[in-house]
């Protein structure tokens, strides 16, 4: 019998049928040679008392989607933050979504039905956010009402990008500021830019690198002296409107979990 599975698996690895799952595994695990074995990973879950915002002080660097991982891969756990558009000038986590919705603005002039308008994405209670939101910005306020919402599970912010989405007042009901960037020269230009601003912030501030590998992350964090939360592999499929990710990049975010 064994001797039949043998030949069996032989004359599997010389069909188009093994190369065909060589190339899907190694599209989902964004290896070549050697080909990693595929293990199902645990998904890790925030606590429920965590308070997160995610911020970057230029646009494009990967803030808002690595805050939206976040949140889903804490929801797959078993525990679904509450997600929060903060970015008053481009809210894209609701295109990201596709879903429309009431805002955050919405939710700001009727806080008599505030809970009845968080939406659903996927498993994760999310409020998205408004454009209109710039306008008359009242951080005191929009952090009470986010605490209301948020009482008994984690919240996770995206702050948007910009030195004006630090607001004191915000950031204080905050437990840790995680400012994201990328390694690309002027995304680090602008983390490096950022440090002066970071230096006031009333919370805890540690960094996440998007689409490095590890030691290059570690070399950027130690020159932006900050502590590394994690890196985020280059993934291909985070600029895509579907919203996939590959195992690495799972991981990655597993492993942010576990530092917030």
């Amino acid at each position: 019998m064994g001797a039949r599975v043998s030949r069996l698996g032989a004359w599997l690895g010389t069909t188009p049928v093994a190369a065909l799952a060589l190339a899907l595994m190694r599209e989902a695990t964004g290896r070549t040679e050697p080909l990693e074995a595929v293990r199902p990973t645990r998904p890790e879950r925030l606590r429920a008392d965590a308070r997160v915002g995610f911020w970057a002080l230029s646009a494009g660097v990967g803030a808002s989607t690595t805050a939206a991982l976040v949140a889903q891969r804490s929801a797959a756990a078993g525990h679904s933050p509450l997600l929060v558009d903060l970015d008053r000038w481009a809210p894209s986590l609701a295109l990201r979504a596709a879903i429309e919705a009431a805002t955050i603005v919405d939710a700001l002039v009727q806080p008599d039905r505030e809970r009845e308008l968080i939406s659903r994405w996927a498993k994760v209670a999310f409020l998205p956010g408004s454009p209109q939101l710039h306008r008359d910005f009242d951080g005191a306020r929009i952090g009470s009402m986010l605490e209301r919402l948020a009482a008994g599970r984690a919240l996770v912010v995206d702050l948007g990008s910009g030195a004006d989405a630090l607001d004191a007042s915000l950031l204080g009901r905050l437990g840790r500021l995680c400012v994201v960037t990328g390694g690309r020269a002027a995304q680090l230009q602008a983390l490096f830019c950022g440090r002066e601003l970071l230096r006031h912030v009333p919370c805890a501030v540690g960094l996440a690198v998007v689409g490095v590998e590890a030691a290059d992350a570690a070399l950027i964090a130690a020159r932006a002296e900050l502590p590394l939360l994690a890196h985020v592999p280059h993934d291909e499929y985070l600029g895509r409107d579907d919203f996939a990710a590959r195992a690495p990049t799972v991981r990655s975010i597993d492993a942010l979990i576990r530092a917030l």
